[in-house]
């Protein structure tokens, strides 16, 4: 009716389905016995004590940290350490997972700490409690107490936990071994951060050619298939990939709406029951039409033609809304089947047809599927 793919229906199901079983945890006894006649709240100690902590990534040294910022480069800048962008946006991120980190663990422990009775059984760490033994995520963890977010929204207790670890390889290899081939969007607090600091380096990359911030514009490319990985975390690098001489690849997006032709690279109809397409890697970089000069390897003055091209926006999490929206790549959309053979106007029109086609299924790219 609204011109969404048929799976729009199967997606509407589900939720509900997640609300219902929700509001079923939500009103079950709070006094129900765990597994083998054991109390909930020796249940929570037991998992707390004999999976979470050890699951728990080791802190990063602040000290060593600084020591290895100051030792890495760019090849085309002449600043070091946080004065290249990267490097600054790295450091940002280590020290938001720090925080996040340190609050995990000292609730985790105050957490023991109560069940054994050494310290008061607050009502936040009884709700902590409870959501810990119902496996979904304390909402002290979530947001502080303003309401903001200050981590990363998931529905279960285990894939939080686990992108924490995948968040945290990411970061520590990259502090170790200096920048990685691709990165993984998802593993980022703040994506539009990291997107301004690729274009900032490409922008002091042509001081030469007198080129500003405000006049360089975001571009994106999606990988030739016969170069390209499908990845979903932080341990899978493109190691099949080769280095951009500007800008930076990208992986782990998931495409909701539509499916990806991956010989010809343009959007097409999902297929079957198939919720969500694994995008390939996208190389991001940036250029400046209204530039005088180009320097070596930089990019064509002649941007994309905008008109053709379906603006698909990049969200964090399956959610449409400004506040989760982390950028807008442009790609090319499916050719209409009564296209073929028209030339000029004609072909124009179809061409736009196709466009909105996407635009009204409310095709997007997202960061993770949950």
């Amino acid at each position: 009716m609204f011109g969404l793919n048929p799976n729009a229906d199967l997606t509407a199901s589900l939720n509900d389905s997640r609300s219902m079983i929700a509001t079923l945890i939500d009103t079950q006894p709070a006094d129900a016995g765990g597994a083998g006649g054991k109390s909930p709240e020796q249940t929570v100690k037991d998992m707390i004590e004999n999976e979470f902590l050890k699951m728990l990534p080791e802190d990063f040294k602040m000290v060593e940290v600084e020591d290895r910022l100051k030792q890495m480069k760019h090849k085309r800048l002449p600043e070091t350490g946080k004065g290249v962008p990267l490097v600054m946006f790295l450091f940002q991120e280590i020290q938001r997972f720090q925080r996040i980190l340190g609050i995990v663990r000292l609730w985790m422990n105050n957490m023991i700490l109560a069940i054994d009775g050494q310290i008061i059984m607050s009502p936040d760490l009884a709700e902590c409690i409870k959501n810990i033994f119902d496996l979904r995520v304390p909402k002290m963890w979530l947001v502080d107490p303003s309401g903001a977010e200050i981590s990363w929204l998931n529905p279960s207790l285990a894939g939080w936990l686990g992108s924490m670890t995948n968040r945290h390889y990411q970061l520590a290899t990259w502090l170790a071994k200096d920048r990685p081939i691709s990165y993984w969007l998802t593993g980022f607090f703040n994506g539009q951060g990291f997107l301004t600091s690729v274009r900032q380096e490409i922008t002091r990359a042509h001081r030469a050619d007198n080129w500003a911030l405000d006049g360089v514009e975001q571009r994106s490319e999606v990988a030739d298939p016969r170069n390209t990985i499908i990845a979903d975390d932080a341990r899978i690098e493109g190691k099949n990939i080769a280095d951009p001489p500007e800008g930076a690849w990208i992986h782990g997006l998931w495409l909701e709406g539509a499916s990806w032709n991956k010989p010809q690279r343009y959007l097409e109809d999902a297929k079957g029951k198939d919720l969500y397409f694994a995008f390939p890697n996208i190389k991001v970089f940036a250029e400046c039409p209204g530039a005088e000069k180009q320097g070596p390897g930089a990019p064509k003055k002649t941007g994309p033609d905008f008109k053709n091209l379906y603006g698909c926006p990049v969200y964090k999490y399956p959610m449409r809304r400004d506040m989760y929206l982390v950028a807008k790549f442009w790609l090319k959309p499916e050719p209409p089947s009564d296209n073929k053979g028209k030339k000029g106007e004609a072909a124009q029109t179809g061409m736009n047809a196709s466009v909105n086609q996407w635009t009204l299924r409310g095709t997007a790219l997202l960061c993770q599927k949950e």
